[in-house]
């Protein structure tokens, strides 16, 4: 009983705040953006959409690797829905082009004009080549792509393509922006890659089939098909960055996205469109990875797709700690049995 009250302890306190201090932001020597909401950090890289996150002041706090890493263009002629890789048209590879941030501004309600929050802009600011299978190569152009960075003052709940979304304070969204892709066919799909890495590397993906559990340690090689992902009826799909099986951390990372995107066309009239997702572990590079692939279909020439995806802390269980909980119940119980039995011991009559 008493190591249950011990881990319910544990487990309150873990639950990131719901109201705290307003979101924070520098820039350090290396050119990074350090992004602070609530109790969560966000390190973006300087020149490419690399994110690195963390518990800010938690001790043996662990870290989580966000990247995203390239636009795929695939063909759906085989009937695929999903990305798979020898679908492959077209490729963008962000890591490739230079990428900038903007100034930090505020972020204001709609309605009240009240400031809710803060947010700054990583954008592409040259030009990036989209590699062809059948040439010319295109390209896109500075500013094509951008990452409209927010995080806000107290949880709020915001409304995506008539879908209510909230957002706590120990997380930070980001709106992924691109115009002017150049679909080769009107029936092709479009694949943005986010590559996600942690020290332990695995990830419990929920769908509607239950949780998958991804060891992302493991290379599944180039002979496995990318799995497709079967979303929950949620609005917010849900990737958690699961803990080791003895942690002192007591939060754990996750990647959310909308099942749905916004599509709006040249002359301004928006559109929701259905976002699908498909996952791989794979290397890129050195490391391994869990890919993760969100598809939207194909758009018109001068249109431009929104997405939301987010990314922060949730609550968790620090098993170290609960480890030495128990330790120290079962000790503490040793010695009220030692005690009892010495008192037992001392109540007996002396030999005569």
């Amino acid at each position: 009983m008493l190591l249950g009250v011990f881990a319910l302890a544990i487990s309150v306190l873990a639950v990131p705040a719901v109201a705290g201090a307003p979101p924070t932001g520098s820039v350090d020597t290396s050119n990074r953006v350090i992004f602070n909401s609530g109790s969560l950090t966000g390190v973006f890289e300087g020149n490419v959409p690399h994110i690195t996150f963390y518990a800010t002041n938690e001790l043996g706090r662990k870290t989580y690797q966000l990247n995203f890493r390239s636009l795929i263009e695939f063909s759906t002629s085989s009937g695929v829905s999903s990305y798979e890789s020898p679908a492959l048209v077209a490729v963008a590879d962000f890591d490739s082009a230079s990428w900038t941030a903007s100034n930090f501004y505020s972020v204001k309600d709609k309605t009240t004009g009240t400031i809710i929050g803060m947010g700054f802009n990583f954008t592409l600011n040259n030009q990036m080549t989209i590699v062809e299978k059948t040439p010319p190569p295109q390209s896109l152009k500075s500013g094509d792509v951008v990452l409209v960075v927010k995080a806000y003052n107290n949880t709020r709940t915001i409304t995506v393509n008539g879908q209510s979304v909230t957002i706590n304070t120990a997380e930070i969204k980001i709106d992924f922006v691109l115009k002017n892709w150049p679909f080769a066919s009107t029936s092709d799909k479009l694949a943005l890659q986010v590559n996600m890495h942690s020290d332990y590397n695995h990830f419990d993906l929920d769908q509607s089939s239950g949780t998958t559990t991804v060891d992302a340690a493991n290379d599944e090689g180039a002979t496995v098909m990318e799995h497709p992902y079967t979303e929950t009826s949620n609005t917010e799909q849900n990737v958690r960055y699961t803990s080791g099986p003895v942690t002192s951390s007591m939060n754990i990372g996750f990647f959310h996205f909308v099942n749905t995107a916004t599509v709006t066309s040249a002359n301004g009239i928006p559109q929701s469109v259905p976002v699908v997702a498909a996952y791989k572990a794979e290397k890129d590079g050195p490391e391994t990875f869990l890919k993760l692939y969100l598809v939207y279909p194909s758009f018109p020439s001068g249109s431009t797709l929104v997405h939301d995806p987010s990314f922060g802390l949730q609550g968790g269980l620090p098993t170290l700690y609960i480890i030495a909980g128990g330790a120290g119940v079962a000790g503490l119980a040793a010695v009220l049995v030692i005690r009892h039995r010495h008192l037992q011991i001392q109540r007996f009559p002396k030999s005569k």
